[in-house]
């Protein structure tokens, strides 16, 4: 029997599949068309955020530099997802996974609903400056927003804050339908 999405995040990260078609569609936007996707799309409401559960896909859509882009797309490339277990209705408690050292999982956040610093809409958002969660401290300067824009694809900038202004860092995608394979 195959563990509840919820049980893998406890366990080493799995392997993506390299199947990715909706990512693959989505790193073709560039940033203007990210910007507008992440902005069209509805507030989320709590049902959606219940749904953003264990570990999803993750392609990083870096803020410039066509060399990184690509690389970063490729389905091998070592930073492979992100993982969310909801503690009630309105926060998870997550981190990221990575393929390096046989499934690394760190860069812990804490995730809640509240209003985008993009639009003000209501939004997913990744706050690694949690005290809860202990991430270093260079990393505690991010902060992530997602939104759904099709069901079980989600979309959201990556922010670096610095004391003055949000600095974009690129866009990222998570995608809930991509299935894992085995590791063997």
């Amino acid at each position: 029997m195959t563990p509840p999405r919820s049980a893998n995040i406890l366990m080493p990260p799995p392997r993506p599949s390299h199947h990715r078609p909706r990512l693959d569609r989505l790193s073709a936007e560039g940033p203007a068309g990210w910007r507008r996707l992440f902005t069209e799309a509805p507030a989320v409401t709590p049902e959606d955020f219940a749904r953003l559960e264990g570990d999803l896909v993750m392609r990083t859509f870096p803020a410039g530099g066509a060399v990184l882009s690509r690389v970063m797309a490729r389905p091998t490339y070592f930073w492979t997802g992100k993982s969310f277990r909801h503690t009630d209705e309105r926060t998870a408690f997550g981190h990221n996974f990575f393929r390096s050292l046989g499934g690394l999982r760190t860069l812990n956040f804490v995730a809640t609903l509240g209003d985008s610093v993009i639009d003000g809409i209501t939004t997913v958002r990744l706050d690694y400056s949690d005290p809860r969660v202990g991430t270093p401290r260079p990393a505690r300067h991010i902060y992530d927003e997602l939104r759904a824009i099709e069901p079980d694809l989600w979309l959201g900038p990556s922010l670096l804050r610095t004391r003055s202004k949000q600095v974009s860092m690129g866009w990222f995608a998570l995608d809930g339908s991509i299935p894992f394979e085995d590791a063997a």
